[in-house]
């Protein structure tokens, strides 16, 4: 290359719509650049097209990326159209899960296979990835044991509730109604020393009876 001819690294994320610049990120590296108005020229390219610039070293943005990217590549082939059926009304997390899945199916295969391979993470994250489904799948399972347990034990405690009910049913009928249900004895508690406020009175028959008077106003 010619010393008068600029050197830019630059790298786009990639997204659903391929005809839109809007909203992409535009990585790029001044490698070499003498003449710097041009270059900004060059740049400014993207920034009228609504890019979002960012000025990185290119290890940096490879050391810094690269994981997302396997991580958003490997999300968005995991989903598709059964997955992902069409609805009247779409929240916003929902629609980021198409145009994720939306953007995979555009890509080729080999691209996915290079954010794999020539990623040191690469087995790592996809090993991650396989244990974290295997963890939800647990804690979805022992909350399904635990709720069915929950249940189990509610309804034999009404069954008991049930048996003792019927019971005390049966014996209501076979004493004729509540009222002849056997009432435990009830007695009055007898007086047996005298208090300063008991009297003896003898009766004709000469028998004494203890009564209670109450003192006299004064």
């Amino acid at each position: 290359l010619s010393p008068n001819q600029a050197v830019i690294n630059g790298a786009t994320s990639s997204g659903s719509d391929i005809d839109s610049w809007d909203g992409r990120a535009v990585v790029y590296e001044r490698v070499r650049v003498s003449n710097l108005r041009r270059a900004d020229h060059f740049l400014k390219f993207f920034e009228q097209a609504h890019c979002q610039m960012v000025e990185m070293e290119a290890l940096e943005h490879d050391a810094s990326i690269v994981d997302a990217e396997f991580v958003t590549h490997l999300t968005g082939r995991l989903l598709d159209s059964e997955l992902l059926p069409p609805t009247p009304v779409m929240s916003k997390e929902y629609s980021a899960l198409c145009d994720i899945a939306e953007m995979t199916a555009n890509d080729s295969f080999d691209l996915f296979f290079g954010m794999y391979k020539y990623n040191d993470n690469g087995r790592e994250l996809l090993n991650k990835m396989r244990d974290n489904l295997a963890t939800l799948e647990r804690q979805l399972a022992a909350r399904e044991a635990y709720l069915a347990a929950k249940s189990e034990m509610l309804s034999n405690d009404r069954q008991k509730l049930m048996a003792e009910t019927r019971m005390l049913l049966q014996e209501i009928a076979k004493n004729g109604g509540l009222g002849n249900l056997q009432q435990p004895p009830t007695t009055a508690p007898r007086l047996n020393a005298k208090t300063p406020f008991q009297q003896s009175n003898s009766g004709k028959d000469g028998d004494a009876d203890d009564v209670i008077s109450l003192p006299k106003a004064s």
